[in-house]
């Protein structure tokens, strides 16, 4: 068993994971729209099609940052920014949210885990997940104890 450190997580970190998360699933889709928008600039007597695809190639990866940003700063998702401890064990994770909530879930409900370069993810569900920054562990024995023990059994499944 683990016990975290107490932990928020910024609006900023909270935006920079999500654009994480998306540019890992679709980022290709975006570079190859990005890439034809340039080669289209650079074409003599473009026609209303291609003018159309080149700004649509821009304007949508561009539109989908603002909208991501919107959602991270939005005064609605306040929940995400409240403090939080983890207790992992091994079969098993209770977080404490705030002063006045806790919960605890198994780790076989977990269907997915993923890792970046500074956070750990474990998802319940498609659009929920857990989410443990490398930051909020006491040493680097319980990390890789959490590693081990929760996020390669969650990964394997």
């Amino acid at each position: 068993m683990i016990k975290t450190k107490k932990f928020q997580l910024t609006q900023k970190e909270y935006f920079s994971f999500i654009i994480r998360i998306l540019l890992k699933k679709i980022g290709w889709l975006f570079a190859l729209m990005i890439l034809i928008s340039i080669a289209l600039i650079f074409k003599d007597n473009k026609n209303y099609t291609q003018n159309s695809v080149m700004v649509f190639g821009f304007f949508l990866p561009a539109v989908s940052l603002f909208q991501l940003w919107r959602f991270a700063n939005s005064k609605e998702n306040r929940n995400f920014f409240v403090e939080i401890q983890y207790e992992v064990f091994t079969d098993k994770i209770f977080s404490t949210v705030g002063e006045t909530s806790e919960s605890t879930i198994a780790i076989q409900n977990f269907i997915k885990a993923l890792e970046l370069k500074d956070l750990y993810l474990l998802y319940i569900s498609k659009g929920q997940c857990f989410y443990f920054p490398k930051r909020i562990f006491e040493s680097q024995e319980d990390e890789n104890w959490f590693r081990n023990e929760v996020f390669l059994k969650i990964k394997k499944k």
